[in-house]
């Protein structure tokens, strides 16, 4: 009979919230979180939930001009699909079928999967993680459509589509057409973008855009070939106009870490309808290692403290994958939160770990996530009691070499092995010069005990983007 109860308070909740997405007001965007709080019973997502009101009800906070800004972009039916699709599927539903698999596996599904169709791509930019690949690979529609399935049941519903460049895939519309209850979003360089495929990603609704750019035109040129600049600046528009969610991503380096941290350049991306902005650290995989790309640690910490003002002064979504360690408790890969499949079929740890054990041309979904490999990385993980220090690749490194060598994982691509076998006094320098700035900063800013304890410890009030890690 409760369980009864329970499901009828979540069906009227959500109907509720469908009812409400039209009238959006100051106290409606609050009345939402409240109704959000009875689509779970898992109480760290209610505490993200009750985390978020907060942020909205706090005076001169960006957080209600971002939720604003992305139900002013999306058509009423855009905004219910994104409701369906995002929040209360990936976050309460997917949330809930996790909980129940956890207790069948012994261990919890993440609640992301990055997968690769096909390493396909219209251009070869300078430092890209996938050169090692080729641009051969590419998985076909029946291995794809197949693993999407498995996702569902297992309550992975948050599918982020990579390359290559994913708009060269011939098989990215039928999918996001047969998997109409999952989330996506799709990373691409842009310059493939038209106003028919932008309608066809509107009329689905299931999917958000990340165009990547590197900075303004000179930076993005310089990266990804001359003329992508004006490419992508095309691309917004039609994104605009079809009235598609869409977001940027910046890979930072030595060469433009100043730049897609400034508040100029972040100004310019909310101008150009991005509502989200994430960061990616470049890091030396792909077997062309250049380490003078790799920032600085004071790079490093300039995009760490400039992200937090963003998020306090910016209705912008924002994700800085190394320096949010402590919104994760570290590491998230190895299935923890979330792993890759590449276009070989190749089950990775993360999109920069090239390493594997299992392919899922051979293996199901919950026998590659259930992997030595992956068992023994999530009995690592968190790999540094600094959680500013979260990474096995480029902050502990001996972590990674040891993965390597106790599971007997092989590389994925040629090349794959160099900054471990024949450059790894320059991974471990790098960590301990990271490590110095970083371990003060833990002990300064991080430390339980202090005033600001809450963003040491996330459990405890969790940021926006935490919200959807569970």
């Amino acid at each position: 009979m409760g369980k009864n109860l329970k499901a009828i308070s979540v069906q009227q909740a959500a109907r509720a919230i469908i009812r409400l997405l039209p009238m959006i007001s100051d106290n409606n965007l609050v009345r939402l979180t409240h109704l959000g709080e009875w689509l779970s019973h898992d109480p760290e997502m209610i505490r993200g939930v009750q985390k978020v009101r907060t942020l909205l009800e706090t005076p001169g906070h960006p957080a209600k001009g971002l939720f604003k800004r992305v139900l002013g972009q999306l058509s009423a039916e855009g905004r219910i699909k994104l409701f369906e699709t995002l929040f209360n599927g990936v976050l309460f539903q997917g949330a809930s079928l996790r909980d129940d698999w956890e207790k069948k596996l012994g261990f919890r599904p993440p609640c992301i999967m990055i997968l690769s169709p096909t390493l396909h791509c219209n251009l070869r930019c300078r430092g890209c993680y996938t050169l090692g690949y080729g641009t051969k690979p590419e998985l076909p529609l029946e291995v794809t459509d197949r693993l999407l399935t498995e996702c569902e049941e297992l309550g992975i519903h948050f599918i982020t589509i990579l390359g290559g460049e994913p708009l060269v895939y011939p098989h990215l519309y039928t999918l996001l057409e047969r998997h109409p209850s999952l989330f996506f979003q799709v990373y691409t360089n842009g310059t493939l973008m038209t106003p028919e495929k932008a309608r066809r990603f509107a009329e689905l609704g299931n999917v958000v855009i990340v165009v990547s750019i590197e900075g303004d035109e000179a930076e993005t040129d310089a990266w990804r070939g001359k003329g992508t600049y004006g490419k992508i600046m095309k691309a917004f528009e039609v994104l605009q106009q079809a009235r598609v969610l869409f977001g940027t991503s910046a890979t930072v380096t030595s060469q433009n870490a100043e730049m897609v941290s400034s508040f100029p350049f972040i100004d310019r991306m909310i101008t150009l309808g991005s509502m989200a902005q994430m960061y990616f650290l470049y890091i030396p995989v792909n077997g062309q290692a250049d380490f003078s790309l790799m920032v600085t640690p004071e790079q490093r910490d300039l995009l760490r403290r400039q992200v937090l003002a963003v998020r306090d002064h910016r209705p912008i979504f924002v994700i800085d994958f190394w320096n949010d360690g402590p919104y994760v408790d570290g590491c998230i890969a190895g299935a923890r939160r979330y792993f890759h499949v590449n276009a070989q079929g190749d089950v990775e740890p993360c999109v920069y770990t090239h390493i594997a054990v299992d392919n899922i041309k051979e293996k199901t979904l919950k026998e590659a996530l259930d992997s030595p490999l992956f068992r023994h990385i999530r009995a690592c993980q968190p790999h540094n009691p600094n959680h500013l220090r979260p990474c096995m690749i480029i902050d502990n490194p001996q972590v990674m070499r040891e993965v390597i060598e106790k599971t007997g994982a092989r590389f994925t691509h040629p090349g794959a092995e160099e900054i471990f076998t024949v450059h790894p006094e320059k991974m471990d320098a790098y960590a301990a010069q990271w490590g110095i700035l970083a371990d003060r900063i833990w002990r300064e800013e991080y430390s339980e005990g202090r005033a600001d304890a809450e963003y040491f410890e996330p459990r405890a009030g969790a940021s926006i983007h935490h919200v959807t890690m569970r």
